[in-house]
């Protein structure tokens, strides 16, 4: 088979299956939308979602969460001190009483197929909606304060409202905006979205409550780049390369691993503005290439 016959073919494929190839360059999420640079003062607001498909939220699962958020921040911070960063984590939560949480199914049960049917583009736009509608449940709970000479403004109908008002609360520039969904015992992904483009606020779901886990999601929120196979990451040569350059970097696969036996490597510290240059060997793991299927 000549070339031009093979180059059709594999135009054919993808094009029948509703399939194709992006590049994706992670310097895009560098600096990028609301979560813009990890230092100084810093809102993580997380939000309890129980779905049909996942466990509910008891009071002993919130509360042991709760423990590994504060494990995932405090690490975060001292890595920061580490490497002479000031930075301050505040973080909050949206609960209701007696630990009601924010009921909210996902299109296709789980996140996983949310994010990858029929394709990942259409899958992120529900991913979106799901997450508007969370926050238009949250905003409808929040008191907001009168102010003098200040037209009155309505409660947050949507994800980007809401963190502009928690901007405005917190006195903060940047808030990582996560909703944790009860995965322990289930096979599904954790994902953050928007976070390459400017196009919606990012946020992230987070499946897991290992503090490694949650770790991850807020560097990811803040321009860090997945270093195993995810959606975001799919060229089997660089995440081998990049398992033997940072083996132990946060951003690999920590499903299960304790916080403190990781790091936040060279590579990762250059995307989340920690180091202003990026050694030139490191470079080839700056792009990728990701089905969208």
């Amino acid at each position: 088979m000549d070339f031009k016959r093979l180059s059709l073919l594999f135009f054919l494929v993808f094009f029948f299956t509703g399939m194709s190839l992006e590049r994706i360059n992670y310097r895009d999420g560098m600096y990028m939308n609301v979560c813009k640079d990890l230092r100084s003062n810093v809102l993580v607001y997380f939000i309890f979602v129980d779905t049909k498909a996942t466990a509910p939220w008891t009071e002993f699962d919130i509360q042991s969460t709760l423990d590994s958020m504060n494990l995932a921040i405090r690490w975060i911070e001292q890595k920061a001190r580490e490497n002479n960063i000031s930075l301050n984590i505040i973080t909050d939560y949206y609960i209701g009483e007696q630990y009601n949480t924010v009921k909210r199914n996902l299109s296709y049960e789980t996140v996983m197929k949310t994010a990858t049917t029929p394709n990942f583009r259409k899958g992120i736009d529900e991913l979106n909606k799901w997450a508007d509608q969370i926050a238009k449940r949250v905003g409808s709970e929040v008191n907001i304060a009168e102010r003098d000479g200040i037209p009155e403004i309505k409660n947050p109908r949507n994800k980007e409202r809401l963190v502009a008002h928690l901007r405005d609360e917190k006195q903060v520039e940047s808030v990582a905006l996560l909703y944790l969904v009860n995965n322990y015992y289930r096979d599904d992904i954790s994902i953050t979205v928007n976070h390459l483009d400017t196009e919606d606020v990012e946020f992230s779901i987070v499946s897991y409550k290992y503090p490694a886990i949650i770790a991850q999601n807020i560097l990811n929120l803040f321009g860090a780049a997945d270093l195993a196979k995810t959606l975001y990451r799919r060229n089997e040569q660089k995440i081998k390369l990049a398992y033997e350059y940072f083996p132990n970097d946060i951003m690999q696969d920590v499903y299960a691993r304790t916080v403190t036996s990781l790091e936040i490597g060279e590579y990762t510290k250059y995307l989340i503005g920690w180091n202003s240059t990026l050694d030139s060997k490191y470079e080839t793991l700056l792009t990728d290439k990701i089905i969208n299927f």
